[in-house]
């Protein structure tokens, strides 16, 4: 989404601009696919004798599987998008880039397409953050998140820790309730995250991001199988989807920052 649709001041019989006026474009992404394997060797399914361990074995490896597909998920949310041959999530340094092609769509071509990117970094500051807190914001569309590593967050802490400012807006109470520890600046909340890349500020405004989830593959399990070659009990959780900036105009990030 970009641009304005006609509009202004008006007096008497004054004519309205009824004009025709491109405010989107049809962007185009393509699902990208996930699965971790559960596979348990006859062997293990003997030993465990009895229908109550069998099924505790089970139940550990499809714990355990859900764990995985979300940390690889979680990986690849900050890649580029050309993980594993370009079948990784277009990620939030694809979308916020400001070259390549996002959604089908050429950003050398329109501005509006591009990414707010500050690739000189240097010494942390907050006036850094501020400058592209700045960039990314008009009116009341501003960003509410910024994601860094833990290195990095340690340092916003250190700056803001004497005004205290931790979680306390409505607007970000929903983080403090699921267990987010997070601090807040320009009223956006600070996290850190281990699987950010080093180096990084990602300041986004999530009204623009969507995780879709195809219907059909949302952590769904396959049935149980047997090899034709093997004895084993396999299985697979499999997840289809991607990540989607509709926005990339009012995303941020900064790289290099030491």
């Amino acid at each position: 989404m970009y641009g304005d649709l006609p509009g202004g001041s008006y007096s008497g019989l004054d004519t309205f601009d009824i004009s025709t006026r491109q405010t989107t474009t049809l962007a185009k992404w393509d699902w990208k696919q996930y699965y971790v394997d559960v596979t348990i060797d006859g062997n293990t399914m003997l030993r465990a004798k009895g229908t109550e361990k069998v099924l505790d074995i089970v139940e550990s490896k499809m714990t355990n599987a859900s764990k995985t597909v979300k940390k690889l998920l979680t990986q690849d949310v900050f890649g580029d998008g050309t993980g594993n041959s370009g079948k990784a999530l277009d990620g939030l340094l694809n979308g916020i880039a400001t070259t390549g092609t996002y959604g089908g769509i050429a950003k050398g071509t329109y501005d509006w397409w591009q990414g707010q990117y500050d690739s000189t970094g240097g010494s942390f500051t907050l006036n850094m953050v501020q400058t592209q807190c700045g960039e990314t914001t008009d009116g009341s569309t501003k960003p509410d998140v910024i994601i860094t590593t833990q290195s990095i967050w340690n340092k916003f802490w250190a700056r803001v820790q004497p005004a205290q400012r931790y979680i306390s807006s409505k607007r970000n109470a929903d983080l403090a309730q699921i267990g987010f520890s997070g601090i807040e600046f320009n009223d956006a909340v600070v996290l850190a995250d281990k699987y950010c890349p080093a180096g990084y500020i990602f300041i986004l405004n999530t009204d623009y991001w969507k995780l879709v989830v195809h219907r059909d593959r949302d952590m769904s399990w396959t049935p149980p199988k047997v090899p034709l070659d093997q004895d084993a009990y396999v299985r697979q959780v499999l997840w289809a989807g991607n990540l989607v900036c509709q926005a990339p105009r009012w995303q941020g990030m900064i790289s290099s920052v030491t």
